[in-house]
């Protein structure tokens, strides 16, 4: 009876190692050889994991962006690397950039599943970030005259503002000694910048903004982070699951939804108004219509 019990283990066993090999240790070794043939060197290939724990000793020292910057100093300006059982081609090269951002090659580029397990959540599936295809073209067509140099000129005294302030807020904290919080400090200007250029919210008055757009935001991004190092949003059923900050996750993503979308209704009404020396970009993006004379939803 023992043995039977053994022998059906083993061949369950066996076949769980058979399918994760098949589905996904195989698929992306294969992918991995053909990038090596071509020339292009990485780091190792280890199934399942790839370059996981790296990233952790990385992250647990603060020095995320320094591992990016060792692998192109390692392998060079095009490389290899794995996140868990996905092989990664990191590409910092202009010309190859040029070409994978050119318009008339839009159509050989696909943008991956992870971008949308990842963002879709917090932002939704429909816009410019998420969307594909035609989806994503309409939206692109749309949102350019929102970018025109002079609409982001109008933009430059609320930049200067708030970079003034900031770097009054630096030295203030230097002549009183007290420590600087710089990535907390840039990331509320760039935040700073963004709410008040774009949609006409006064960062530094408005309270209720400031706590969304610095502290729900980090913690929405931190827990995004803690997932996706985990390997929880690659793998769909663990995505939808409970556990591992899913709850920040949601709860965060509806705070800042609610957010935007009472701005958005703000404007709609006529109870704010552009910060910026001319329209701001919601203003832009209001008044924006496709090629049907359809405008943007919330």
């Amino acid at each position: 009876m023992f043995s039977i019990l053994l022998y059906i283990f083993l061949i369950i066993l066996l076949t769980l190692c058979l399918i994760i090999y098949i589905k996904l240790i195989r698929p992306e070794k294969l992918i991995y050889d053909k990038f090596r043939r071509q020339g292009i060197t990485g780091e190792p290939f280890i199934p399942l994991l790839g370059q996981i724990p790296d990233l952790h000793r990385y992250r647990e020292a603060d020095k995320m962006m320094n591992y990016y910057g060792d692998l192109v100093e390692k392998h060079g300006h095009v490389l290899l690397y794995s996140f868990g059982p996905v092989v990664r081609l990191l590409v910092n090269e202009p010309d190859m950039l040029a070409d994978v951002l050119s318009r008339q090659n839009s159509k050989n580029y696909i943008k991956p599943v992870i971008a949308t397990t990842v963002f879709a959540p917090i932002i939704g599936y429909h816009n410019l970030l998420v969307a594909d295809g035609s989806e994503h073209e309409r939206a692109r067509r749309m949102i350019n005259p929102a970018f025109y140099h002079t609409n982001l000129k109008s933009m430059i005294s609320i930049i200067a503002d708030r970079t003034k302030k900031t770097i009054e807020k630096i030295l203030n904290k230097e002549t009183n000694s007290e420590e600087i919080d710089l990535q907390n400090l840039f990331n509320t200007l760039i935040l700073s910048i963004i709410v008040s250029s774009a949609f006409g919210a006064d960062f530094e008055t408005n309270t209720n903004a400031k706590d969304i757009m610095c502290h729900v935001l980090t913690e929405v991004l931190d827990a995004v982070l803690y997932r996706s190092l985990r390997m929880i949003n690659q793998i769909s059923f663990l995505s939808k699951l409970p556990f591992w900050k899913k709850n920040i996750l949601d709860n965060g993503a509806e705070t800042i939804a609610k957010f935007v979308d009472k701005i958005i209704s703000d404007r709609r009404q006529g109870h704010s108004n552009s910060m910026s020396d001319g329209p701001d970009l919601l203003d832009l993006l209001l008044s924006a219509v496709d090629n049907e004379g359809e405008s943007f939803t919330n």
